[in-house]
């Protein structure tokens, strides 16, 4: 079978073109999921559309006939991705977020454990965790620290901001400026693709503190001591999951 210069590179194009495209498509997660679904299903159908006209040559069924390859071949390959971006996803969705702490991270030397001092008075706690959204589209959440003594007194921390407002230099502000360039940490908001963990080392600066002793010593000793999910908008508290005294 002979495949002349314009099928060649019709074929390359078209197979750089689906190539491409699933790159594009599981490397933006966040953002294909802020997409109606049926984008999405259209997205990865341009995907598997360009692979078999890459192939269409290479077809000796289908030999000068591409409109009944079209319409035999890539019609019927498109379907499954409407399917299940339409129909299945959207009943899969509970909306639900999995969440939970893997571990206190080394973040300078063996005896840190987990907290490091960053030029500051105040430790710098750097847990890791997981999450997982179960949601249809991409959301945001702040992630929270609580500690709870046993007199029922509450101390809340934010998660460190990505942006943080004003130009003031603050202990805030400097940490963001100093830990945002690692792709392993996660500043507030988190970004939550559907169907898809995140996993990475909050930053929760303990402004209450003086050295990272005193700070292990209050993990002891609370009574509770716990992370919140919460709507970067309305503040309203969307899921909690217990933090783990490693």
């Amino acid at each position: 079978m002979k495949i002349n210069l314009k099928q060649l590179l019709v074929s390359a194009i078209s197979l750089l073109v689906a190539i491409a495209t699933v790159i594009g498509f599981t490397r933006n997660a966040a953002l294909v999921g802020e997409l109606a679904p049926v984008l999405r299903a259209l997205i990865l159908d341009l995907a598997v559309l360009s692979a078999l006209i890459a192939v269409f040559p290479l077809n000796p069924l289908f030999r000068g006939r591409p409109g009944t390859y079209g319409f035999v071949v890539c019609l019927p390959a498109m379907v499954p991705a409407l399917l299940y971006f339409i129909f299945l996803l959207p009943q899969q969705a509970s909306g639900e977020i999995l969440a939970s702490q893997l571990r206190s991270d080394l973040v300078t030397d063996g005896s840190s454990n987990g907290i490091v001092e960053v030029g500051f008075a105040y430790p710098i706690y750097t847990p890791t965790v997981s999450i997982r959204s179960q949601d249809l589209y991409t959301r945001q959440l702040n992630i929270f620290l609580r500690m709870i003594d046993a007199n029922g007194g509450e101390t809340l921390f934010r998660g460190v901001r990505e942006q943080v407002p004003g130009s003031g230099l603050s202990v805030e502000a400097s940490v963001q400026g100093l830990l945002s360039r690692n792709e392993g940490y996660l500043l507030n908001p988190l970004t939550l693709p559907p169907g898809k963990e995140i996993q990475g080392r909050a930053v929760f600066v303990i402004s209450n503190l003086q050295d990272g002793t005193s700070f292990i010593d209050a993990l002891g000793y609370a009574y509770q001591a716990q992370f919140e999910l919460r709507d970067p908008l309305d503040g309203s508290l969307v899921q909690v999951f217990p933090l783990n005294r490693i």
